[in-house]
């Protein structure tokens, strides 16, 4: 089982770098609880497939212009998925780059994604997103 939860996530970050929204749709549970740290782009609670497609991922994407999270490892413990890996990305207004290591923690709940809580260093995505 854990196996295939890792399987789950990994395809849930080639599928969010392909863009391929109609398979997040069927990753992701119906009333997923995605908590993202403050100081992140889109930080906070968002519960629900469409907030988290319309809040997060498409602000990420309309924000940067090479928006990357990448996933490279993935550790399981029953029904939750550890992910170890970084993001990146270039502000589409200041044009300035970071790149900042993340944990993600995912819950599995009946074969899909019910629940994302993250962390990683703000500090820096924040001064990309900042004139000056």
């Amino acid at each position: 089982m854990e196996e295939k939860n890792k399987a789950l996530v990994r395809e849930l970050y080639s599928s969010f770098n392909q863009r391929d929204d109609c398979r997040i749709v069927q990753l992701l549970s119906q009333d997923i609880r995605w908590n993202q740290m403050d100081g992140f782009p889109g930080r906070g609670r968002c519960v629900g497939i469409t907030e988290v497609l319309g809040h997060v991922f498409a602000g990420l994407r309309s924000e940067w212009t090479d928006w990357q999270s990448v996933a490279n490892d993935f550790f399981a413990d029953g029904d939750t998925v550890f992910v170890k890996g970084y993001y990146s990305g270039t502000h589409r207004v200041t044009r300035k780059a970071f790149k900042v290591p993340f944990i993600g923690e995912y819950r599995i709940e009946k074969g899909r994604i019910s629940e994302f809580n993250q962390f990683t260093d703000t500090f820096r995505i924040v001064q990309a997103m900042v004139a000056g």
